[in-house]
């Protein structure tokens, strides 16, 4: 039992949780996970600050990173990158092909019942025909942005999963063929 006057418990900080573990990892993992990060292109120089690398260290493990694909390289001079979206994508979907078609199924099952339930909430075929303000007073309209934000997800995940439920189909008919 803390004593009266014994510091108060500190407050839980995922983002100085994050550095710290992140500072005890070796340069080619800090710059790997700088790099997951990178939604907008970034120079070098930057990347090499928040890894807390070399810039020449940061430019050497940069370059790995683009030849097996992570990212790709916009700019040479200076050298900019960002996270390549398409890799990704792959490897999402290379995840997804992994599950058996009992479990792809039960996902696609629970994702399609979870956008019922938006369309039904919002009566609205997509979240893009949703007016926030329509359902939300002013200081409660981040949760629903943050639920259509959600929608937009089920719905890419539904994508994803019934195009890999789709191709099983399709190469289950050439095999049989």
């Amino acid at each position: 039992m803390p004593t009266p006057d014994a510091d108060p418990p500190s407050k839980f900080d995922l983002a100085g949780e994050f550095e710290t573990k992140l500072a005890a990892e070796p340069a080619d993992e800090r710059v790997y996970r700088v790099a997951l990060q990178l939604y907008e292109p970034a120079r070098v120089a930057a990347i090499a600050e928040r890894a807390d690398c070399a810039p020449d260290t940061a430019r050497r493990h940069l370059e790995r990173l683009v030849d097996i694909g992570v990212l790709e390289r916009v700019a040479e001079n200076p050298a900019t990158y960002r996270r390549n979206e398409s890799y990704f994508e792959w490897r999402k979907r290379s995840r997804l092909e992994q599950l058996s078609p009992s479990k792809l199924q039960d996902r696609l099952e629970d994702l399609t019942t979870r956008e019922q339930t938006l369309r039904d909430r919002y009566d609205a075929k997509r979240p893009s025909d949703v007016n926030a303000l329509d359902h939300a007073d002013y200081d409660q309209i981040e949760e629903v942005w943050m639920e259509l934000s959600e929608w937009e997800t089920v719905r890419r995940r539904i994508r994803r999963l019934d195009d890999v439920r789709k191709q099983r189909a399709a190469d289950s008919e050439s095999e049989a063929a």
